[in-house]
């Protein structure tokens, strides 16, 4: 049996303390790691938020150039279905004046032997 100091913790517990201690990793290292993840997803958010304002931008940039050309096309447009519409509404049939012409037989022209078919 070990004799026990009263002032002194017992000899077990102080070296189970001293070796969880040992085992235990730094803060230090895990502090760093969690800041390098952090400092990895807010990289990965500016990126987002960047493409996100880009394609903001880019929309209005869209809407502001096309919109005007897609009025322009459709007043274009309207015009044109006008004249469709009055190319539909034509005062009268045009009467034909073209003459078909009389259909001859081949036989007529190239006799056909009976002994050659």
């Amino acid at each position: 049996m070990l004799l026990v100091d009263a002032d002194q913790p017992e000899p077990v517990r102080s070296g189970a303390r001293e070796l969880a201690l040992f085992l235990t990793p730094e803060p230090g290292a895990e502090a760093k790691e969690v800041e390098e993840t952090i400092e990895g997803m807010l990289l990965r958010l500016e990126e987002f938020c960047s493409l996100a304002d880009l394609i903001r931008s880019d929309t209005s940039q869209i809407l502001e150039e096309n919109i005007p050309v897609l009025k322009a096309k459709l007043t274009e447009m309207r015009g044109i279905y006008a004249k469709v519409d009055r190319l539909e509404k034509s005062p009268a049939p045009v009467p034909v004046t073209y003459e078909l012409p009389t259909l001859y037989r081949t036989e007529d022209y190239f006799p056909v032997d009976a002994g050659e078919a």
